[in-house]
């Protein structure tokens, strides 16, 4: 059976001298693992469209839940990454948790557009990769099912009251009224008012939005540390890749 689908190269693995396996981000069946048959030959035609990071509409044959390539069409190939090893570093990272948390047969719409956008502005020229990184592990624990409650206090329901706290255990917010009336145990994370306003946008703007931002000195350190502690600690692991563009930076 043939089926047509848009997707993302996420994973590349060489098999013998002419063939490789994909494992790519796609809109209707998630994350899949495809076979791309002859596309190291020089005279590939699928070649374009199979690097790590391209964006290609593809033609698999399908058998069960296996897929080859029959043809595919590049839409975008992001290949600037490959030019600064910071920037493709993170880029592969970020494709680790897409990996790890992506469930086959399932629809990926909303994580590829969401991918493609970052990848988008991780490319230009200007980017910020700390802002972009802490932008999409925030924003991509929600989508995962990991939602924060940021509109109010739980006790009282202000938007805003004094200093405000983030519960690392119930995932909500409380204010410095409220404060006492919490379990001794429960441990708070006291939030910035600049640090609070950037994770509401995070979680709460359009995907088109969501990297419509800057960030400076301690607010910009402290949100990049927030947004990858909340996602490891949801997923409960690391990644080697994060190490590796940790070690870069």
């Amino acid at each position: 059976m043939l089926v047509t689908v848009e997707g993302i190269v996420v994973g590349k693995r060489d098999i013998g001298e002419n063939n490789c396996f994909l494992d790519i981000l796609t809109d209707k069946y998630g994350v899949i693992e495809a076979t791309a048959h002859g596309v190291k030959k020089v005279n590939s035609r699928n070649a374009p469209s199979v690097g790590l990071f391209s964006y290609s509409k593809f033609c698999f044959n399908k058998t069960n839940l296996h897929y080859s390539i029959n043809s595919a069409e590049p839409i975008c190939s992001f290949f600037g990454l490959s030019s600064d090893l910071k920037k493709f570093s993170l880029a592969v990272y970020l494709a680790d948790i897409i990996k790890y948390t992506s469930t086959a047969e399932q629809s990926g719409e909303d994580i590829l557009r969401f991918f493609a956008i970052t990848l988008y502005r991780l490319e230009r020229e200007n980017s910020d990769c700390e802002i972009i990184k802490g932008a999409f592990e925030f924003r991509v624990a929600s989508m995962l099912g990991f939602l924060p409650d940021l509109r109010a206090c739980r006790e009282c329901g202000r938007y805003l009251n004094g200093q405000m706290y983030f519960s690392l255990e119930k995932n909500n917010l409380i204010c410095g009224e409220c404060v006492e009336e919490t379990e001794e145990d429960e441990e708070l994370k006291p939030l910035l008012p600049d640090l609070l306003h950037t994770m509401r946008f995070v979680l709460y703007s359009s995907l088109k939005k969501l990297y419509g931002f800057t960030l400076k000195g301690e607010t910009r350190a402290e949100f990049s540390v927030f947004a990858e502690e909340y996602l490891l600690t949801q997923l409960g692991r690391g990644f080697k890749t994060l190490d590796y563009y940790k070690n870069l930076r």
